[in-house]
């Protein structure tokens, strides 16, 4: 895969991840369990998506194969701060 092509993943992720962000937020603010479920989808697929163009990187000896790897890390320090929240909120802790 190419460093364009790479690039052009890596900003749909970055969209991806805004729109989850957005969605989270919202689901904890408010009492919206679709939105709360859009959230979980959206920081499960941006995380696996992550690491596994990480992985045809590594392969490929890739460019942009940090940028995979560092996005996966900061998504799932979100991700667990996004269910920490969920936990408090719901009274499971």
């Amino acid at each position: 895969m190419d460093n364009r092509t790479s690039m052009l993943f890596f900003i749909a992720l970055v969209i991806l991840f805004a729109f989850t962000f957005v969605f989270g937020i919202d689901a904890l603010a408010l009492p919206n369990v679709t939105y709360g479920i859009l959230a979980l989808i959206g920081f499960v697929v941006c995380i696996s998506f992550s690491l596994f163009q990480w992985a045809l990187l590594k392969k490929e000896r890739g460019a942009m194969m940090p940028w995979f790897m560092t996005y996966a890390v900061v998504i799932g320090i979100i991700f667990v701060w996004y269910l920490t929240r969920c936990g408090s909120a719901f009274k499971w802790w």
